[in-house]
């Protein structure tokens, strides 16, 4: 039974090394063929933030793409190679260098940042509270928040607003009417560029 046992685990060590060999293979076969074809990649299991400046200098400097995957058994050997091959086309130290890029770039002022209220936060609610005037019968005894969605857009526009948790009609419609009347934010920027962000802004109203 034990002889049985020993040879049953050798059939599957050997199919295991065999299979694994053969991933190896293809992995190895298939960067140098992307690499042929300068359809560089390289692979990770997801990492925050998705807008990653070091992502964005690979392929804007060296057109390399990066691709997120489940599994990194298959993509570690695949990109072992492909480093290997780009070091032999851009330098040794190319990575590094990328490091360095990006960086700089992130301590650019307008590179990537949210977008504002003139004055902050504290401003913001500010103004909500200040300019938002509801009747305490008009409140309902359980729902005393409203859940307000914006975009602001690339010139720093409140654009969009949206109820996305509301007590009633008409104090929803009030809501949104004081978001078409704010003041333009300061813009978000992403790698330098302007553009639309999406806010939820949580508006807490109390029943005197």
């Amino acid at each position: 039974m034990k002889t049985v046992i020993l040879i049953i685990l050798a059939l599957l060590i050997s199919f295991s090394s065999s299979f694994s060999q053969t991933l190896r293979e293809k992995a190895i076969r298939k960067a140098k063929n992307a690499f042929a074809k300068s359809e560089y990649s390289f692979h990770s299991l997801e990492f925050l933030p998705v807008e990653n400046t070091y992502t964005y200098v690979l392929d804007k400097y060296y057109n390399i793409k990066w691709y997120f995957t489940d599994s990194l058994d298959y993509y570690n050997c695949y990109d072992s190679v492909m480093i290997k091959l780009l070091k032999n086309k851009y330098g040794l130290d190319f990575l590094n260098k990328a490091r360095v890029i990006a960086d700089s770039l992130d301590q650019t002022k307008n590179w990537k940042r949210d977008a504002s209220y003139p004055g902050g936060q504290k401003e913001l609610f500010k103004f909500i509270y200040s300019n938002l005037s509801i009747d305490s019968i008009n409140l309902e005894a359980i729902k005393t928040r409203v859940i307000l969605q914006i975009e602001i857009d690339s010139t720093g526009k409140v654009i969009n607003p949206k109820i996305m948790r509301g007590i009633n009609k008409q104090i929803d419609n009030r809501v949104i009417e004081l978001a078409e009347k704010m003041p333009n934010w300061k813009p978000a920027y992403l790698y330098g560029k302007r553009i639309r962000q999406l806010f939820t802004i949580p508006i807490h109203l109390e029943i005197e």
